[in-house]
């Protein structure tokens, strides 16, 4: 009988949760991939959605990506623009203030 790969000897100092072999023997207790189709499937049958699975074209494909890409550069320009905006009006309102203590 083979021994399992997970074996590790527990003479190599102390780890922090002790030099048992049960720590490093364990095997894990479930795959997450497993739990993530798991919870995919029960939650597409609790709200009856039904999602595509179809593969998208090279067109179709670049629509999407060419939509972000657009809708990405719309929010930098108002990103920009508002920047801007609070910039000068916080510089207004120093200059104000400087001109109120100067005078």
């Amino acid at each position: 009988m083979n021994l399992s790969s997970r074996r590790h000897n527990t003479g190599f100092g102390y780890i922090g949760s002790g030099n048992h072999a049960s720590v490093f023997n364990r095997k894990p207790k479930a795959v997450f991939s497993h739990l993530k189709t798991q919870l995919n499937t029960e939650s597409q049958k609790q709200f009856k959605t039904d999602f595509k699975t179809t593969s998208l074209s090279d067109l179709e494909k670049q629509k999407i990506k060419n939509k972000i890409r657009k809708q990405a550069k719309q929010n930098t320009k108002i990103v920009v623009v508002l920047t801007v905006f609070f910039l000068i009006l916080i510089s207004l309102l120093a200059i104000k203030m400087l001109e109120g203590l100067l005078s």
